[in-house]
């Protein structure tokens, strides 16, 4: 199809269309710079101002030295579907987008940048022209899309990731794509253990994830997994492991290469970095779940001080869970107040930023009740902040050998009183 009659057809059926629907969806597909001349990009500005109500007279009158332009192009429409017209120019605007790329990998190649940083922002810079453009959208549309995801969710079937925790589940409803959650703790509390919970939660599902942990290498991380799986801690001597107990490692690792879960395997640490491998994740397939591990172990060089970029790191962090359309979870480390003032963590304690709680659509905040027995604690998770729902509050077993999570526990708030799962917040 011919580029410059698409872009005819768009303008002459948005100021033709008495229903309207052609410029809403010219609209929320397409920007001004979609369109070649700069005559067609006012054209394309006046629609914008004045739909959906709006026709060739209403456009010369506000682009009265542009009459025989308009006048010429209104008079092309010829009737039909302006969608497949609309999906011409996105994907013109992709081969741009990829030109651009190219030229801009030169560029690199001549300017002798290392091969790891070209190839990053290559994957960026396609990956973001691939990412739907979503412009104006009606009440009547969105109220529609609302109501269907009420009727999918009563009816169980929505594309929300289960934490496996039931209580939790029917405050959040899962994890959402385009939501930023933060999980905060000291050290050794647990939070990383909770990340691989729901990366390997997501797995199960078939969900595409990809994991980003500063502090461990993808064998630490998948060695966490294959022990949390398979219900064999690692060995910590030799002649530890018994014959039943490779039996279950080699299974487990057996069925564990189908999981759809990419490590990040390197020590790059910039938001960059991040943004480069999302991006290369979308490129090979769907990106359903994205884990950080730990937020403040991101930088983003550019800043005054380390509050405003920590700020700017989550601000970032959220945009990329809009723009990709998935859940990015984000560990967060407190700071010590809450350990020296003894008593259990808030969402002030979010360390170095106070933007993290503002950003994050949810935080789950972490602390260890009290040791149950030598090898597992009853740890209290807090859902301090529900952009979309209730907050509360609950506790759950954790076993450290195997870094797994249950509710099947009775904890005891004191050394004299148990208290049930059925009697807890959640």
């Amino acid at each position: 199809m011919d580029y410059d009659l698409a872009e005819i057809a768009v303008l002459a059926s948005s100021m033709r269309d008495d229903t309207g629907r052609s410029s809403a969806c010219a609209l929320e597909h397409l920007t001004e710079e979609d369109f070649a001349t700069p005559d067609r990009q006012r054209i394309f500005a006046v629609l914008s101002k004045l739909a959906p109500a709006c026709n060739d007279v209403d456009v010369m009158m506000e682009l009265p030295e542009l009459s025989e332009t308009v006048s010429y192009i209104s008079q092309q429409y010829g009737g039909g579907n302006v969608e497949r017209y609309v999906d011409h120019l996105i994907e013109h605007r992709n081969v741009r987008a990829v030109n651009r790329a190219l030229l801009s990998a030169q560029d690199g190649v001549l300017t002798e940048k290392s091969a790891e940083e070209i190839a990053s922002s290559f994957n960026a810079e396609v990956s973001k022209a691939f990412t739907s453009r979503k412009g104006q959208v009606h009440v009547k549309q969105a109220v529609q899309d609302a109501h269907a995801e009420f009727l999918a969710q009563d009816a169980g079937d929505f594309s929300a990731i289960p934490t496996g925790f039931s209580r939790l589940d029917s405050h959040l409803g899962g994890l959402k794509n385009g939501c930023l959650y933060v999980i905060g703790a000291r050290p050794g509390v647990g939070k990383s253990a909770l990340a691989i919970h729901l990366a390997m939660q997501a797995a199960r599902k078939g969900i595409r994830s990809s994991y980003a942990s500063l502090e461990m290498t993808a064998s630490e991380c998948s060695g966490r997994m294959l022990a949390n799986a398979s219900g064999v801690p690692r060995p910590t001597m030799q002649g530890a492991l018994t014959v039943q107990h490779k039996n279950k490692l080699a299974d487990t690792a057996s069925s564990m290469k189908a999981w759809p879960i990419t490590f990040k395997d390197d020590n790059q640490a910039t938001l960059e970095a991040f943004g480069a491998f999302l991006a290369q994740q979308r490129l090979e397939g769907d990106l359903g779940f994205a884990v950080i591990d730990y937020l403040q172990l991101l930088s983003s060089p550019g800043f005054e001080s380390r509050t405003q970029e920590v700020s700017a790191i989550s601000r970032s962090l959220k945009s990329m869970a809009m723009e990709f359309e998935i859940p990015i979870l984000a560990l967060s480390q407190l700071n010590r107040s809450s350990t020296r003032e003894n008593r259990k963590p808030t969402l002030s304690d979010l360390r170095e930023s106070g933007s993290i709680e503002q950003d994050a659509d949810c935080v789950i905040l972490l602390d260890v009740e009290k040791q149950l027995n030598a090898s597992t604690d009853c740890v209290w998770m807090n859902l301090a902040k529900n952009r979309n729902g209730e907050t509360g509050q609950s506790y759950v077993s954790f076993e450290k050998p195997l870094g797994r999570f249950s509710t099947h526990i009775e904890p005891r708030l004191n050394d004299d009183k148990p208290v049930s799962p059925s009697e807890l917040p959640w």
